[in-house]
């Protein structure tokens, strides 16, 4: 069974967890180091077009990989290019093939979210059922502690006035450094928008009043965060996100329609040009689950990181040592 991803504030941080992380049941089977697209990979890759996920985190209950662009997180009707088996597109699949799973041929795997397909970053499965139970509900109740970096391409300023500043404590009198929320509408309506018609798969509206969430619409939020501004020619900053629920598309869709900044790459969301390799510039960065208990490892006070793609340093001169400065 699979969980829409419930995201949280900015404010809790945890111990990132890396290759020397302490901790681990004795009697449990892990296999734990830095994820990077640059970071050692599991398996061979029969094509070069799709980098090879790494492992973040593996125990006996969990498995947390760096999803690379270009693999659905799961089984997926789209799954039509014949140059490449459905079952290499599919990241589910994969590691299933893989036997980096549970039970008694280790490819027993459920998915806790989902990632699209040309975003990369941190990707939870559980590889029994009690794991998966115990993390859903933490999904279930907003336990999950998530955060994504993405590249936007859009006027700061303005980004901050099509926003409500939610926490006026931070920033010390930079309002740069405060967090921001966008809230709206999201539209069930498909065919009858022409976002819908231009290739959009989800539509949103701002959230002015109760008024336009009837029972079609699904309101939703998002806080975020100006990070860095990678350049001020050209209107990219690089931002932080959370979100408290788990639609769709949710943070391309909001931060293209509602802040008038589409994620950099993002050409099904109003990005002017594609980035090389077709990925979108949204990375799950982190995951924290607080609240779960499996075994004798110390989720509480850790949190699970994934390094940034290798070709952000090449597209927007961010290395995996200016990120760490933000989390």
């Amino acid at each position: 069974r699979r969980y829409d991803s419930e995201d949280i504030s900015l404010s809790s941080r945890g111990r990132n967890v890396n290759n020397r992380q302490k901790g681990y049941n004795s009697n449990e089977r892990t296999n734990s180091r830095n994820a990077g697209m640059g970071s050692p990979s599991i398996g061979g890759n029969k094509h070069p077009h799709l980098t090879e996920p790494s492992i973040v985190f593996s125990n006996n209950h969990l498995l947390l990989i760096n999803k690379p662009p270009g693999y659905h997180s799961q089984p997926n009707a789209s799954l039509s290019n014949k140059s490449i088996p459905k079952q290499t597109k599919c990241m589910l699949s994969k590691l299933k093939m893989m036997q980096l799973g549970g039970g008694g041929s280790n490819d027993f795997l459920l998915p806790m979210h989902r990632l699209d397909q040309p975003c990369t970053g941190i990707l939870l499965l559980a590889k029994n059922s009690k794991a998966g139970t115990r993390v859903g509900n933490a999904f279930r109740k907003h336990l999950v502690q998530k955060d994504y970096f993405c590249v936007v391409n859009g006027n700061l300023e303005n980004m901050m006035k099509r926003s409500e500043r939610v926490h006026p404590e931070e920033g010390k009198g930079n309002k740069s450094l405060s967090t921001f929320q966008l809230s709206g509408v999201m539209s069930q309506k498909k065919g009858t928008n022409k976002a819908f018609q231009s290739g959009n798969s989800v539509i949103f509206s701002p959230l002015s009043n109760t008024s336009n969430a009837d029972k079609n619409g699904r309101i939703c939020h998002l806080e975020w965060q100006h990070l860095h501004t990678v350049s001020s020619n050209e209107n990219l900053h690089l931002i932080r996100v959370t979100t408290g629920t788990g639609a769709k598309h949710q943070v391309r869709a909001m931060l293209s329609q509602l802040a008038k900044s589409p994620i950099c790459g993002d050409l099904r969301y109003g990005a002017r040009t594609p980035l090389l390799d077709k990925s979108v510039a949204l990375h799950a960065r982190s995951l924290c689950l607080p609240s779960v208990q499996l075994g004798d490892f110390d989720f509480k006070n850790n949190k699970f990181t994934a390094e940034m793609p290798n070709l952000w340093s090449q597209y927007f001169s961010l290395t995996e040592d200016i990120i760490k400065k933000y989390g």
